[in-house]
């Protein structure tokens, strides 16, 4: 798949207690014998620091998404994309974060509860149907009416509300001027998506470096999320 479009990202934080943030976003998806799909999404969020010290923050927020897909394509079928699709997607969530760090020791702790609702509609099993023009003229040959196999197969549409948790913790490591040894979990649970992973990363700086670890440290992203 091919995401062409463009994004727009705008926040407020003066380093102070207060900060904002938002993203509006739109794209077209593309792919080879995948139906073409277009996509809207709005998130933004608040966040309060209770704690900010240039060793130790403490963060809590809120946040909000409304994503929006033309078509449902998140199944398999000749057609399909497999990805996470739906008409509608609205949620809200709630963010803690608490970052530390020492001479030699970074860490980080991350948690989160939201709610989501979700909605979508019908759609054929097949939404590209030149793609199975042979198979057709076969089913047409066995007396099966195109239009009544189109209305009576196809994926249901309906709508879901769900809670999900994560809960992220890393931690670094220097072990001398050029090495940082890093560890870390991330544990994500909702209805349908639970991409929890655990890592563990080492870092080289080629020049020798002897001042203090990040705040929060950052670790390898292991896949690019479109967003």
């Amino acid at each position: 798949m091919i995401a062409n479009g463009a994004a727009l990202g705008l926040s407020w934080d003066q380093g102070g207690t207060h900060g904002v943030w938002a993203d509006i976003s739109h794209h077209q998806l593309r792919g080879k014998n995948v139906a073409d799909n277009t996509t809207s999404r709005l998130m933004g969020g608040y966040y309060r620091r209770l704690i900010n010290t240039p060793n130790e923050l403490l963060t809590v927020g809120v946040g909000s998404m409304l994503w929006h897909y033309k078509k449902d394509l998140s199944e398999y079928t000749l057609g399909h994309g497999g990805y996470y699709s739906p008409q509608k997607y609205v949620s809200l969530s709630l963010p803690v974060n608490y970052a530390k760090r020492t001479v030699d020791w970074s860490y980080l702790l991350e948690g989160s509860v939201s709610l989501s609702a979700s909605k979508t509609r019908d759609m054929a099993y097949y939404p590209e149907q030149n793609l199975i023009a042979g198979p057709w003229l076969e089913l047409a040959g066995q007396g099966v009416n195109h239009a009544d196999f189109m209305t009576n197969n196809s994926f249901k549409g309906g709508s879901s509300r769900s809670v999900g948790y994560s809960v992220r913790g890393l931690v670094e490591r220097r072990l001398d001027n050029h090495w940082v040894l890093g560890a870390g979990l991330d544990w994500r649970y909702s209805e349908d998506y639970s991409p929890s992973r655990a890592m563990l990363y080492v870092r080289y700086s080629f020049k020798s470096w002897q001042g203090d670890l990040k705040l929060s440290p950052e670790p390898l992203t292991p896949y690019a999320d479109f967003k």
